[in-house]
């Protein structure tokens, strides 16, 4: 399967594709256009802190340029993936529209990992995603 090079660039990161990591990645990079530079921008992401939703948090790393490294990220153990970035005291909240977790962890497979995270890096944000200011 022919993926698109930023697909393949976080397998390479990660280890291997998967929903949520893809998922991530489209998250950081809401929050990366919202804000631009990550100087003075934090992450927040939520999430059940065991694989395989725990995988939000390196595609959150890998496209918002927030890092464990740089200290300007944290995971907090929650129910739902989310991530709140935070900058120059603006908030902005990214997670999953209702129903959209559900039908994730009823559909994840290993075998169609490929294709599953393909669908959900083109799906458009505004199906899956409710963004929030604030």
């Amino acid at each position: 399967m022919d993926l698109p090079e930023e697909l393949q660039a976080l397998q390479r990161f990660h280890g291997h594709l998967g929903v949520y990591v893809t998922l991530g990645l489209r998250m950081g990079a809401i929050g990366k256009r919202a804000f631009g530079h990550y100087k003075g921008l934090t992450a927040v992401v939520t999430s059940v802190p065991k694989p395989p939703m725990l995988c939000v948090v390196d595609g959150v790393q890998f496209s918002s340029a927030c890092t464990m490294g740089k200290g300007n990220i944290s995971v907090v153990p929650g129910p739902e993936p989310e991530v709140t970035f935070e900058k120059e005291g603006r908030r902005l909240r990214i997670s999953l529209k209702q129903g959209w977790q559900e039908k994730i962890d009823r559909e994840m497979s290993k075998e169609k990992e490929l294709e599953q995270s393909l669908f959900y890096f083109r799906i458009p944000e505004d199906e899956v995603f409710e963004v929030r200011e604030g």
